[in-house]
C-alpha cells in the first residue's frame, strides 16, 4: 500500500485549488458513468424533496457535475455521497467490476478498505479504553516486550504513527495462515527506532490488532464484529479471505495507453495487513461506520474526542483532521484506491472506492465532489 505523509497545509490548499474544476485526460471506452443506484446498506432515503436554495446547485446539476468529474478522470468504482447525513445518502456506480465480462460495478460490492481500515482498528481500541481495559498511555511492552524500545511506545503513539516503528511492505511468500502468524510476521519485519516523529507505517496498526487480541483473548476479527459490525448491521464487510461467493469483489485495473489493463491482487500481501488493510467493505457500510463514530454512537462523544485527539489539525486514530470541521482518509492497495472525505459531523460525506484510478488524481476528485456537495441543495 502506498501511503501519503501528513501534509495538512498542502491538502487544505488542494481543496481550494480544485474548487469545482475538472481537467482533461484520455478517455477509455471501458470507463463510463452508469445508472444511479440506491445502496441497500444505506440508512434512510429522504422522502420529501427539499426547497431549492438560491445560489446552490440543484440536485440534478450537482449529480451532472459529479458524473463529469468521474468520467473525465476515467475512474471505475462505486461512489457514495450525501450532504444531508444518512437521509441524503445516494450511491452511484461507474465502469466495470470485470471488464472482460462487462460486469458493472454496483452499490453493494466490496472493495479492499486499505488504510480506511485503520479508523476501524482505532475505534476497537477506543472501545477497550472505554471498558477500562486499556488507556492511551498503556505501554506496548506490556504485550510485546520483545520489541526494542517497547517500554517507550504508548497506545496513543501507535494510533498516531508516532511510535518509532518503521516497516516497508514486504510480501510474504505465501498467504499467512491466521492472525497470530500475521502479527508475528510484522513483529519479525519491523524496525523500532525510538524516534517518535510522525512516520506512517502499517506496523503501528497491526501491532494494535495484536494488542486487541492479547487484551481480549479473542481474535481481531471477532472484536470488530462485536464492537462495530453487529451493532451497526454492517452486512457488507468481510475479512479479505472470507468474502461470500455471491458477493462481487471487483478486479483491479490500471489505465494504460487508453485501455484498462488487469492488475495483480496479492492475497499474501493482504494477509500481512491485519488491522491496517485486511478488510473488504461496501461504500454504504463504511459510511454507516463513519457516521456512527463521528456522532458518538460507537464510542460516545467523549470517546470519539479522545480517539480524535480533540480534532486538532493532525492525524489521529486512523483519520486526518484538516481543521474547519473537515476530515479525510485515503488508502491504496493492489491498484485499488479508497477515500473518505467530508465533515466531522458526517453530514457531508464522500466515500469513493475505485478499482481503476490514480491515487493523487482521485484524491483531488474526492475533494472536488465534497466542494460540489457543500454548494448544493440538500439531497
Amino acid at each position: 500500500m502506498k501511503r501519503q505523509g501528513l501534509v495538512i497545509t498542502a491538502v487544505i490548499g488542494l481543496i481550494v485549488a480544485i474548487g469545482l474544476g475538472t481537467w482533461t485526460v484520455k478517455q477509455v471506452a471501458a470507463t463510463k458513468a452508469t445508472h444511479e443506484t440506491v445502496d441497500s446498506a444505506a440508512i434512510v432515503v429522504k422522502k420529501t424533496a427539499p426547497q431549492h436554495r438560491a445560489g446552490n446547485y440543484t440536485k440534478a446539476q450537482a449529480l451532472a457535475k459529479i458524473d463529469t468529474l468521474m468520467k473525465n478522470a476515467h475512474i471505475m468504482g462505486t461512489l457514495l455521497i450525501t450532504n444531508n447525513g444518512p437521509a441524503g445518502v445516494m450511491t452511484r456506480s461507474y465502469g466495470y467490476a470485470d471488464v472482460a465480462s462487462a460486469k458493472k460495478n454496483s452499490a453493494d460490492e466490496v472493495y479492499p478498505l486499505a488504510s480506511l481500515q485503520k479508523a476501524i482498528t482505532g475505534t476497537v481500541i477506543q472501545g477497550l479504553i472505554n471498558q477500562g481495559k486499556l488507556t492511551m498511555t498503556t505501554r506496548l511492552s506490556r504485550y510485546f516486550p520483545q520489541i526494542p524500545y517497547a517500554k517507550n511506545i504508548t497506545i496513543r503513539e501507535l494510533l498516531d504513527h508516532r511510535s518509532g516503528l518503521r516497516m516497508g511492505e514486504p510480501v510474504p511468500a505465501s498467504i499467512l495462515p491466521n492472525e497470530a502468524a500475521e502479527v508475528a510476521y510484522t513483529v519479525s519485519h519491523l524496525t523500532s527506532t525510538n524516534n517518535h516523529a510522525f512516520a506512517y507505517s502499517n506496523a503501528n496498526f497491526t501491532m494494535l490488532a495484536g494488542v486487541i487480541r492479547k487484551v481480549t483473548g479473542k481474535s481481531y476479527q471477532a472484536n470488530v464484529r462485536s464492537i462495530i459490525l453487529k451493532p451497526l448491521a454492517m452486512h457488507h464487510t468481510y475479512d479479505y479471505n472470507q468474502i461470500p461467493i455471491n458477493v462481487i469483489d471487483p478486479n483491479s485495473y490500471q489505465l494504460t495507453k487508453g485501455y484498462s489493463q488487469s492488475a495483480v491482487i496479492s492475497k499474501p500481501l493482504q494477509s500481512s495487513e491485519l488491522g491496517a488493510g485486511s478488510l473488504y467493505s461496501s461504500v454504504g457500510d463504511y459510511y454507516k461506520f463513519i457516521h456512527a463514530l463521528f456522532t458518538g454512537k460507537l464510542v460516545g462523544k467523549a470517546g470519539f474526542d479522545e480517539l480524535a485527539a480533540d480534532q486538532k489539525i493532525s492525524y489521529a486514530g486512523g483519520i486526518y483532521y484538516l481543521g474547519h470541521g473537515n476530515v479525510r482518509i485515503g488508502g491504496s492497495d493492489n491498484s485499488f484506491q479508497t477515500y473518505y472525505m467530508g465533515t466531522v459531523d458526517a453530514k457531508i460525506g464522500v466515500v469513493l472506492f475505485d478499482n481503476q484510478g490514480v491515487f493523487d488524481g482521485d484524491n483531488s476528485v474526492g475533494f472536488a465532489i465534497q466542494a460540489i456537495l457543500a454548494k448544493s441543495d440538500p439531497f
